[in-house]
């Protein structure tokens, strides 16, 4: 492309970023980055009852979270009042826009009046026969009013869409959404804050956005903003509208009334339960578009070479929890160990471990052993815990099968004499491997007796990393310890009826 390429991520504070407001992060920043554009930060809190600067924090934070760097910003809407007022001014002066002192009863008397009609619950332009004299009057007794754009009912507007058609499947009558709203209600003396597609017009415009990528929700919205843009004499963007991302039948939303602390739609609680940037991006890219050779399981670098616009779906998207977890499982096992374990201690070190008890490089033997089993960070503390704890139970079914087998005590015992009696040399996984199946083989007892006993005996569990692994991190003298403990505890077992 020829020209200047600048998109934006404009998101409200109005709450914390959710995956939906990621996925439209990363397309903009995507399209951005791959046309050597500019990525734009701004923050849309002219909604000042719900805007937070908590939630401000939080959006930056999972922008930088995610590495979805920007080259401009944040810009903050809240700050840009001036500007705002000052196009205001320029619409008024030039007879564009009109005051409306309508109540909510009599906007809603208006609605149910239309729909009793079957019409279009649209402005009814009353306003609009107050005389000069009759609207200074009633701003002068400080009347809240808004300030509404005069829409020519007559024409049609068409839209600068890229991904859902040509201009002429977007065109859109005018009479069908009416003289909107640019403004909250507000006096003289305390003026209304911008709206939406007000404020959002002429930030666009001023920072020379070429290309929107947003969701398909903001499609009516649309028109309206391209007859501010012709208003002001300003450049149309194109836009790109992204299919809806559905979940269990519905619209995915950040205030879902079904919400799972499972499975957050927040990013930042996605991080703290595990899940990784990478694969978060991943499985969001999917959300919407299409590989060129299918592929799934792609990093960022990947689908930052293969992304385009001509391969983003127009169909709503499905939400599928398992294929994330799967996606996340796929980054984390093909992650060096060293970075896993980075990541990792956090989450060892809130469950509560000492991880001092263990040095850098069998830290890092531990991730290499779990990581294949764990899709997600919070999952380590569980799957580590014989690590750093001895058993002070051990699984039901590993005492039926394995500890009450009339052989286990004798086998604990000579694993017993054959971890004490290896010298500091022998005690690395190969040489442990290698003296396991010796023993193994000179007792005449098969290794599947064998293996789950010693398994049971050191990590309570029937289910464990090889055996020569876990020997070789815990080290003899704990194993040894663990062994005999199992020994005594098998002891205390009644006899068999």
């Amino acid at each position: 492309m020829t020209e200047d390429i600048r998109t934006r991520f404009a998101p409200s504070p109005t709450g914390s970023l959710h995956l939906g407001g990621v996925r439209t992060a990363f397309f903009n920043w995507l399209f951005a980055r791959q046309n050597g554009g500019t990525f734009v930060l701004r923050i849309e809190d002219t909604d000042m009852e719900r805007s937070t600067e908590e939630s401000a924090k939080g959006i930056i934070e999972s922008m930088k979270w995610l590495g979805l760097d920007w080259d401009e910003g944040p810009f903050f809407q809240s700050e840009r009042l001036d500007i705002y007022r000052q196009h205001l001014d320029r619409l008024r002066e030039e007879g564009k826009i009109y005051p409306a002192f309508d109540t909510m009863e009599e906007l809603e008397a208006m609605r149910e009046k239309a729909r009793e009609a079957k019409q279009n619950p649209i402005y009814d332009r009353r306003a609009l026969d107050l005389t000069p004299a009759q609207i200074e009057a009633k701003m002068k007794a400080g009347e809240p009013f808004v300030w509404r754009f005069k829409v020519d009912m007559d024409e049609y507007t068409d839209i600068p869409e890229l991904l859902m058609g040509s201009d002429k499947d977007h065109r859109i009558k005018n009479s069908t959404f009416g003289d909107f709203i640019i403004t909250r209600p507000g006096t003289l003396d305390n003026p209304g804050m911008p709206l939406y597609n007000f404020a959002c017009v002429i930030d666009d415009a001023l920072m020379k956005i070429s290309h929107v990528f947003r969701g398909m929700e903001h499609l009516p919205n649309t028109p309206k903003q391209v007859l501010l843009y012709k208003a002001f004499g300003y450049e149309v963007p194109k836009f790109i509208h992204m299919p809806i991302i559905m979940k269990n039948g519905k619209k995915m939303s950040k205030r879902d009334p079904d919400y799972d602390p499972n499975f957050p739609v927040s990013i930042l609680e996605r991080r703290d339960l595990g899940y990784l940037p990478e694969a978060t991006l991943n499985f969001l890219a999917l959300l919407g578009w299409s590989h060129p050779e299918s592929q799934e399981l792609l990093t960022v670098n990947d689908i930052l070479r293969d992304f385009s616009v001509d391969r983003l779906n127009k169909a709503n998207a499905n939400f599928d929890e398992g294929k994330y977890t799967f996606i996340n499982g796929w980054h984390l096992k093909n992650m060096p160990d060293e970075k896993v374990a980075d990541m990792v201690i956090p989450f060892l070190e809130k469950a509560g471990y000492d991880v001092n008890m263990y040095d850098r490089v069998n830290l890092c033997r531990m991730m290499a052993m779990e990581k294949e089993r764990c899709h997600q960070l919070n999952q380590f503390p569980d799957a580590l815990y014989f690590f750093f704890n001895e058993p002070e139970e051990y699984e039901e079914k590993g005492v039926k099968k394995s500890f009450r087998n009339e052989n286990a005590d004798n086998i604990l015992s000579m694993t017993i004499s054959m971890l004490s009696g290896l010298s500091d040399n022998e005690k690395d996984k190969q040489t442990l491997d290698a003296k396991l199946a010796e023993m193994v083989s000179n007792s005449g007892i098969k290794y599947g007796i064998v293996g789950p006993i010693i398994r049971l005996a050191l990590t309570g569990r029937t289910v464990s990393p090889g055996l020569a692994d876990v020997l070789e991190v815990i080290g003899t003298e704990k194993a040894c310890k663990r062994l005999q403990k199992a020994r005594e505890f098998i002891k205390t077992l009644p006899p068999l009826l």
